[in-house]
């Protein structure tokens, strides 16, 4: 995988800004749009088609996605089991620093730190606040998580 953005984190087979497009397409997925096309990806994202249809192509190769060149794409159990920890890893950071810390972090700031710390550590702050979800989101419309938009 690319890692032009940052560091994987030791248990996440993604980086960063890989992980930034497989919750784009899992948000997408959950409002019924699959196959996701490039181009509302990208909308979605705010990036070009090209960043999309690269980043698309190589989860492709290492079975994130199934894509089809104009069909568009979806993404397989493994995908959304990646997406869906990397948004719970985020939403996990989020509420313990609003719940246990007073301290209200921007979804980036809080996708970044859940993206830095192990499983185990991101479960341990998880226990020490009222979060639904444990492991993994268990969103299943976009509208169940604001986790989902961001």
């Amino acid at each position: 995988m690319v890692e032009s953005d940052g560091a994987k984190a030791a248990d996440v087979p993604v980086s960063p800004g890989e992980g930034r497009y497989l919750c784009g397409l899992l948000y997408l997925s959950l409002l019924d749009c699959e196959p996701i096309s490039n181009g509302d990806l990208a909308t979605y994202l705010n990036v070009s088609g090209a960043s999309v249809t690269e980043m698309i192509e190589t989860f492709d190769d290492d079975g994130l996605v199934e894509y089809e060149r104009y069909g568009g794409a979806a993404l397989t159990e493994r995908g959304e089991a990646v997406a869906r920890e990397i948004l719970w890893r985020r939403c996990a950071v989020r509420e313990f620093f609003e719940t246990a810390a007073g301290v209200t972090l921007d979804d980036d700031r809080a996708y970044r730190i859940g993206f830095t710390l192990s499983e185990a550590e991101v479960h341990a702050l998880s226990e020490r606040v009222d979060q639904p979800c444990r492991g993994r989101c268990e969103a299943t419309t976009a509208a169940d998580c604001d986790a989902l938009a961001g």
